[in-house]
């Protein structure tokens, strides 16, 4: 689709087809059909765009909901209502893309319908977070840093879903569009539920990939340094846009007061972007010289563990064994599959999940 709008933007221009232009009058000469919709062209535009950012997200809450139960050592509260409300996100996130446009003067009537849609989009994302904190209650929590990046993603995604429904609805959008209030909710949405999870896998899954594990307390500083300087950058972004200042503008009157939170929102972009090269330090001398990793140092119950690490050109040359149901951590007769340190041979023994 988004294909397809770029198409009729090029065939507007060669041959002066006025899909989008409502000044070009030769697509009115040609097929006998009115001018061009400027409209039309954020019509395509967002009904492809805003869907995309749900690529980069619904894997991010998968990681989080695969992630939890691990270091917790206790089931996923409402696992079916989780992947339940993933399908829901994937379908309602094609029904909203006009709340890009209640600026745009798009009609009146469609406002409304699309209002209400972007709200419904709270309900399958608060059973997730509903989920999340079920999960976490009088679990025997566990704090490496895949937890902490897990933990600190539900953080940084809660203040992106808590900005949102001001963007989604009619009043108050007409006054925070194009803001940089925009800028820091989109932020934290990305981050919360793309980026932090993105990292908690690296490190969740870097033993497995390499056979060794990371330097734990690079990871904590890591992460003691991007969270904090990710809610200082997005909660400054939220505020200088609440003071008016806009997206795409050079030079703003110094009376709005915007100048500190431009300074802290500077301050902590060289923050965070300072801890990931520490965690690029940290992955790339870990995968050359780091502790050997034991075989299941998670002791998890997924069946990327019962297979030696790094991982085998034939990754299962055995059947896996199934332990039961994925998220079952915690519970009486709950196992996992742990690899004999021999790790090529296959041998493998049952161990209980409870802590010793």
């Amino acid at each position: 689709l988004i294909g397809l709008s770029f198409m009729m933007v090029v065939v507007e221009r060669l041959l002066g087809m006025g899909f989008f232009d409502p000044t070009q009058t030769a697509r009115e000469l040609v097929l006998g059909s009115p001018p061009g919709n400027v409209i039309l062209f954020q019509h395509l535009f967002w009904f492809y765009s805003h869907p995309a950012v749900y690529v980069f997200i619904l894997p991010g809450l998968g990681i989080i909901s695969e992630l939890l139960p691990v270091f917790a050592r206790k089931p996923l509260f409402g696992y079916k209502w989780i992947a339940l409300s993933s399908m829901a996100i994937a379908l309602v996130g094609f029904l909203v893309w006009a709340h890009h446009m209640f600026v745009a003067g798009m009609e009146n009537s469609l406002r409304v319908p699309f209002m209400f849609a972007t709200l419904l989009v709270a309900v399958p994302t608060g059973v997730k977070f509903f989920s999340w904190v079920g999960t976490l209650w009088q679990g025997k929590l566990t704090f490496p840093t895949p937890m902490l990046f897990v933990l600190g993603a539900i953080s940084v995604f809660l203040i992106g879903g808590l900005s949102g429904p001001p963007n989604g609805t009619v009043p108050t959008d007409m006054f925070l569009h194009d803001t940089y209030w925009i800028v820091g909710h989109f932020h934290a949405t990305m981050f919360g539920g793309f980026v932090f999870p993105f990292f908690a896998a690296l490190y969740y899954w870097f033993p497995k990939l390499t056979g060794r594990m990371y330097n734990e307390r690079l990871g904590k500083v890591h992460f003691w340094l991007m969270v904090p300087g990710f809610w200082l950058q997005s909660l400054s972004q939220m505020r200088v846009g609440l003071l008016g200042m806009r997206r795409r503008i050079v030079d703003y009157d110094p009376a709005l007061g915007i100048d500190t939170g431009q300074m802290l929102i500077t301050i902590a972009g060289f923050i965070i972007a300072f801890s990931v090269l520490i965690m690029l330090y940290n992955l790339v001398t870990s995968a050359r010289r780091g502790e050997i990793a034991v075989p299941n140092p998670w002791r998890s119950r997924s069946p990327e563990w019962q297979i030696p690490s790094p991982i085998p050109e034939h990754s299962y040359a055995q059947p896996i064994v199934v332990v039961g149901e994925p998220y079952d951590y915690g519970l009486p007769g709950s196992t996992y599959v742990k690899m004999s340190p021999a790790g090529a041979s296959g041998a493998s023994e049952i161990q209980n999940t409870q802590p010793a």
